[in-house]
């Protein structure tokens, strides 16, 4: 008989609501980063080279007119990392402690396009 251990980062995508083909497959794919309170994920009006899959914690997306907090499960920084024509849109900060899936863009793009993470990864105002 053979056990298979998942790792604890697919664990924790499944626990987010992520499929277990799609857990693993995000897991694999990601860097785990674990960052402090005010790390900078990335900022207004640069490139998008990275999206960021929060595991924990809380992050702020300032954009120039608000500030919303997002947190485990929400992706950040996929519309610049999608589109090679536009720069990011917000400057997003860990709110405290956070861990985070690091994609650069090739990986990023080519998960995009896989049916059963389209939903999350892609948000619906690029998804036509």
């Amino acid at each position: 008989m053979r056990y298979r251990r998942l790792d604890q980062v697919t664990r924790r995508l499944e626990e987010l609501g992520f499929p277990r083909p799609a857990a693993q497959r995000l897991s694999a794919a990601g860097t785990l980063l674990y960052l402090d309170a005010s790390a900078v994920l990335c900022t207004q009006g640069e490139r998008g080279t990275q999206a960021f899959l929060l595991l924990d914690g809380e992050a702020e997306v300032r954009l120039a007119d608000q500030t919303v907090t997002v947190g485990a499960g929400e992706v950040v920084g996929e519309v610049a990392t999608l589109d090679p024509h536009r720069t990011r849109n917000a400057t997003v900060v860990a709110a405290g402690p956070i861990e985070v899936l690091v994609y650069d863009v090739a990986t990023y793009r080519s998960l995009a396009k896989v049916d059963d993470l389209r939903s999350r990864l892609v948000p619906a105002r690029t998804a036509a």
